[in-house]
């Protein structure tokens, strides 16, 4: 069932290739930033006073922007760069979830 419905769907990204793109690269691109932004905390290492890092997660934002904004629209396929997107998404959303709760 889980096989049928990704097929389903990477048939959908694959017969509007544009559209996939546009929204990978626009709003699945923000969500990934931010969301890489607000996890980076949790897996950066603990700074010298005993604080994490706030400002690499900042001046790392328009970096990873950039890569997720531009790897969709460079990609071959567009339904493998969303499936990619996708899974760093949620690794992303799963430490934040687990890190400050």
């Amino acid at each position: 069932m889980i096989a049928r419905q990704l097929a389903a769907t990477a048939a959908a990204i694959r017969a509007r290739p544009v559209l996939a793109r546009w929204l990978l690269a626009g709003p699945g691109a923000v969500a990934l930033a931010v969301a890489t932004v607000m996890a980076a905390p949790l897996w950066l290492p603990e700074g010298t006073a005993g604080i994490d890092h706030l400002v690499w997660p900042l001046v790392l934002a328009p970096l990873a922007w950039a890569i997720a904004c531009f790897y969709p629209l460079l990609a071959s396929d567009p339904a493998r760069a969303a499936g990619i997107m996708g899974v760093l998404t949620g690794v992303q959303a799963v430490l934040i979830a687990t890190g400050f709760f």
